[in-house]
């Protein structure tokens, strides 16, 4: 069974990493983050995505978020 609380730190540390790599601020990362449903993807599918590693799940987003209009 998965945690909440683990998947609540996964998420605020992914959102740390996302806005270090796009030279943003965190709270920017989150906007940009939640505006393309990315918070929601990434708690729907964390059990797939924990087991990645942070750089490439960064990629994935960054890439499901400009699927979906983001441009980043």
């Amino acid at each position: 069974m998965v945690n909440l609380h683990d998947i609540s730190e996964y998420i605020v540390f992914f959102i740390a990493l996302f806005a270090a790599r796009y030279s943003l601020t965190e709270t920017q990362a989150y906007k940009y983050l939640q505006k393309y449903d990315a918070i929601k993807f990434m708690h729907d599918f964390y059990d797939v995505m924990h087991t990645q590693s942070f750089d490439d799940m960064i990629d994935s987003i960054a890439m499901y978020c400009r699927r979906k209009g983001g441009d980043l």
